[in-house]
């Protein structure tokens, strides 16, 4: 039985566990906010925030960007020096005052390898990813009695959105706030072959959009800066423009991110959910 977590106190998240990789035990799933969820017979728990709101209106689940960036040498990697600064207890009261605010129920789900979930955060973008999380929105909507939800994430977040976009057929609106959502476009623009995880075999959500056509959401969202140096306007423009193409209700919207990659939209994605109306 899932359910939702009290305030936790403990300590701030370790950056090591996110280079080398959560390993999944049973005793990880032990505890309120966890869900168990498999593919191909692996298992994996993935953690929740979050507050049951009193509104009617979907629930609005939310998706963090990734944690990590490349290091000094190009080669490696690090995490982002903010991660270390955050803890269940912070995540689970930021989650709760956004459901107390709008009223809405607001669920963050940490991705596989983040957060407090298990699994392996370098890995990231391809189909284990994309296939945890949406058993992971299955079991909530189980266990809450949703019918359909609002999802919304920024950076990597909004790249799994757009990718269950292409899978879940219930979805009413979607945010993605400076989202990886044309990686090979992406690529090409940089003249490489390879993700910069170091992985050809992503998921690549443009590739997606004539499913998403075949159950269109309400209404998707793009949050882009025109100056955004991770990824590139011109890579989110050719996201939106395929959506429109095939006859999907999108918008995008320009906005001024936070950061001097000019790339952070993180409050601006969840304000643009919390603000979405069933009918509209």
């Amino acid at each position: 039985m899932i359910n939702l977590p009290p305030p936790a106190v403990g300590p701030a998240f370790h950056g090591d566990a996110v280079l080398s990789g959560v390993p999944f035990t049973e005793a990880d799933c032990d505890g309120l906010g966890r869900l168990r969820v498999e593919v191909d017979g692996s298992p994996d728990c993935l953690r929740f925030y979050g507050d049951i709101g009193t509104s009617r209106l979907n629930p609005v689940v939310f998706l963090e960007g990734d944690v990590v960036t490349r290091d000094g040498d190009g080669v490696g990697w690090r995490v982002i020096d903010i991660y270390t600064q955050l803890s269940p207890d912070l995540l689970q009261s930021e989650a709760a005052q956004y459901a107390a605010a709008s009223t809405r129920t607001f669920i963050n789900v940490a991705r596989p390898g983040v957060f407090g979930s298990t699994g392996h955060h370098l890995q990231r973008r391809r189909e284990r990813e994309v296939a945890l999380v949406d058993r992971a929105l299955d079991r909530l909507k189980e266990q809450f009695g949703w019918n359909r939800i609002d999802l919304a994430g920024q950076s990597g977040g909004g790249h799994l959105v757009a990718a269950l976009l292409g899978r879940r057929t219930d979805i009413d609106h979607a945010v993605i706030a400076s989202g990886a959502v044309a990686v090979r476009e992406r690529l090409r623009e940089r003249g490489l072959t390879f993700d910069v995880t170091g992985y050809a075999d992503f998921v690549d959500p443009i590739d997606l959009v004539p499913l998403v056509a075949s159950h269109p959401p309400a209404k998707v969202v793009l949050l882009t800066d025109p100056r955004d140096r991770v990824n590139p306007a011109t890579t989110q423009t050719a996201y939106f423009e395929a959506l429109r193409r095939h006859g999907i209700n999108a918008e995008q919207r320009w906005v001024m991110a936070v950061g001097p990659d000019h790339h952070r939209l993180r409050l601006a994605a969840i304000i643009a959910a919390l603000a979405c109306r069933a009918g509209e």
